[in-house]
C-alpha cells in the first residue's frame, strides 16, 4: 500500500512539475516569434496572401494582353467587369496598341491605347497580387478617370513615375 501511495505521489509530482516547463516553452516560442522584426515577416505574409486568380499573371511578365489572352481569363475578366461595368467593353474596343506586362514587387502594370490616338485615349491597368486590388486609369484628351477595387494600390516608384509622366505629357499637349 505504501508503495502504491508513493508511486501515485511521485507520478503527481512529476506531472505537476512538467506542466510549467511546457508552458515556459510555449511562452518562449511565442515571445521569440513576436521578437522577429516586421520586415523579416513581410515577404512571407505577402506570399501567403497572393490572390490565386491573379497569381498566374505573374508568369506572363513581358507579354501583352493579347499574347496572354487577358480578356479570355475568366477571373480577371469578371473582376474588370464588376469594376468597370459597361466601360470594360469600351476599354477592350480601344485596346489596340499595347505594352508588355511589367512587374515591380507585388504590383503588375499593363497599358493599352487606341491605335493612332494613344495621346488621347490610353488605359493603364494596375493589379496588386497581394491585396487583390485592380485599379484602372483612363487618360483621355481632357480628363482622367479611375476605377478602384476597395482601395487604391500603393504603386511602386517606377510605376508612379511612368503614370505621372503619361499624365503630364497629356497636360502639356493640351496646353495646361
Amino acid at each position: 500500500m505504501k508503495t502504491l501511495v508513493l508511486l501515485i505521489v511521485s507520478a503527481w509530482f512529476v506531472a505537476a512539475c512538467g506542466l510549467p516547463a511546457v508552458n515556459k516553452v510555449a511562452k518562449t516560442n511565442v515571445n521569440a516569434i513576436n521578437a522577429v522584426p516586421y520586415s523579416q515577416t513581410e515577404n512571407a505574409y505577402s506570399l501567403a496572401q497572393r490572390d490565386i486568380g491573379f497569381a498566374p499573371l505573374e508568369d506572363m511578365v513581358g507579354k501583352t494582353a493579347s499574347e496572354m489572352k487577358l480578356w479570355q481569363n475568366k477571373d480577371v475578366s469578371r473582376r474588370l467587369k464588376d469594376l468597370m461595368g459597361p466601360d470594360l467593353a469600351t476599354m477592350q474596343k480601344f485596346w489596340n496598341t499595347e505594352t508588355p506586362l511589367k512587374k515591380f514587387g507585388d504590383v503588375l502594370m499593363l497599358t493599352g491605347c487606341e491605335r493612332d490616338n494613344c495621346a488621347n485615349n490610353r488605359y493603364v491597368i494596375f493589379i496588386s497580387l497581394s491585396e487583390s486590388f485592380i485599379n484602372v486609369v483612363h487618360i483621355r484628351k481632357d480628363t482622367v478617370k479611375e476605377w478602384k477595387t476597395r482601395g487604391r494600390i500603393n504603386l511602386p516608384p517606377p510605376f508612379v513615375e511612368e503614370l505621372d509622366a503619361t499624365k503630364s505629357s497629356k497636360e502639356e499637349e493640351n496646353g495646361n
